[in-house]
């Protein structure tokens, strides 16, 4: 039976244009039908998110100094992330 995993996305828009996404975190050993990660778990991903969104910034800033984009906050990322869950062997 396959493990359940859980990791959010969020899209870095135009210029940077991205998706990035958090650390993998497996909320369920062997597949239950509707078993849901908990809000504490997917809140537990932020964190990571937040990470590789601003280095995802960093990157494409130190790529081009002449058009500097503003990093988002923490509480921007939050609501534009998704969360995304995924079943595997």
């Amino acid at each position: 039976m396959p493990d359940s995993y859980v990791w959010l996305e969020y899209y870095a828009g135009a210029p940077v244009s991205k998706n990035v996404k958090s650390d993998e975190l497996k909320y369920s050993d062997k597949h239950q039908h509707g078993v849901q990660p908990t809000q504490t778990q997917v809140n537990g991903l932020q964190a990571s998110l937040t990470s590789n969104v601003q280095a995802v910034y960093a990157t494409y800033n130190n790529a081009h100094p002449g058009a500097v984009v503003a990093v988002p906050t923490n509480a921007d990322i939050e609501r534009g992330r998704a969360v995304k869950t995924r079943s595997a062997r």
